[in-house]
């Protein structure tokens, strides 16, 4: 199998996956995500198509409140669609957030992780945006490299579309978003193959239309309402299993193998880091150095474990 290589940023690397899965995205730029939806809507522009041969739809909105409202339309008539952001702006989205995860709506969001504006405004920065996300339903897939926004914007897409769980894929602002490296490219063809058909045309059947009425969006009193969110826990029970196996399918494709977690370091280790995003980078290789220079000192060496995947029902 021949390997393309690039060199690219994360945020490129994310669009570069984002349009060619999507039908519509609906867009309004906020640093440092706003080359994602930049590139969006200057591949449409140009005419390039996705994976189905269609130029995608990209159109930017009054605000990310907005884009929210214009993602959430567009799922409900059936398209495949997206949306890029980042910090305050993410904030906006929440309310459609919690409607989309309810409706299990499958979508993935690609986030490039912000600080939040508190005493003041900071382009830089944490992952106090996406955390203020988890009690959306979302779930949410980390990645820590430039090649993994790429190869997780297709994992994410891949499971979201089987579980019915919608993803929020983030990656830290600056740090990753902005860093240019050298990726193996995951091609238009391994797209398509990690996509099952069968999947996107039931996430089509599960469109509003005329033709097969259905009544969303009622008001309902609590022995019905709580009924079914309970309905829902089965889907995020079976949503880590379903993100591993699509991990897995990925790696027999393009031959990059991840898991849910990573552990790195001494197997009898006293203490433990836990670490999302790009600083488990950092982390394995002092956990490497370490053991390597103190092999031998039992808890000399503080082993890491790298985190991937979080969901509503996940212990991390």
């Amino acid at each position: 199998m021949s390997v393309k290589s690039d060199v690219l940023d994360g945020n490129t690397a994310a669009a570069h996956i984002a349009y060619r899965v999507n039908e519509v995205c609906a867009i309004f730029p906020i640093t440092p995500s706003s080359t994602m939806a930049e590139l969006a809507d200057a591949w449409a522009a140009q005419g390039i198509k996705n994976i189905w041969g269609q130029v995608p739809l990209i159109q930017q909105m009054q605000s990310e409140g907005g884009a929210a409202g214009a993602v959430h339309g567009a799922l409900q008539s059936g398209a495949l669609t997206t949306t890029f952001t980042a910090s305050q702006g993410f904030l906006l989205m929440l309310p459609n957030m919690y409607k989309i995860a309810g409706e299990l709506t499958s979508t993935v969001f690609h986030i490039a992780a912000r600080a939040l504006s508190t005493h003041a405004l900071s382009i830089f920065g944490d992952h106090s945006d996406v955390m203020a996300a988890r009690s959306t339903g979302f779930g949410m897939l980390s990645s820590n490299s430039v090649q993994e926004v790429m190869d997780f914007a297709a994992i994410a897409q891949m499971a979201s579309l089987e579980s019915r769980v919608p993803f929020l894929h983030f990656f830290d602002g600056f740090s990753t978003s902005h860093e240019v490296a050298k990726v193996e490219e995951v091609t238009s063809d391994d797209v398509r193959a990690m996509i099952d058909d069968d999947l996107v045309r039931a996430h089509r059947a599960r469109a509003l239309s005329p033709d097969r009425p259905v009544i969303r969006g009622t008001a309902q009193n609590p022995d019905i309402y709580f009924q079914a969110r309970e309905a829902a826990n089965p889907y995020y029970l079976a949503c880590p299993t379903i993100v591993q196996t699509v991990m897995d399918k990925f790696a027999r494709l393009v031959g990059r193998q991840y898991r849910l977690f990573d552990y790195v370091g001494a197997p009898d280790a006293e203490r433990v880091i836990r670490q999302l995003a790009a600083a488990g980078n950092n982390l394995v290789f002092a956990t490497s150095f370490g053991v390597h220079e103190r092999r031998g000192a039992r808890g000399a060496a503080v082993p890491g474990r790298q985190i991937r995947a979080l969901h509503r029902l996940q212990a991390c």
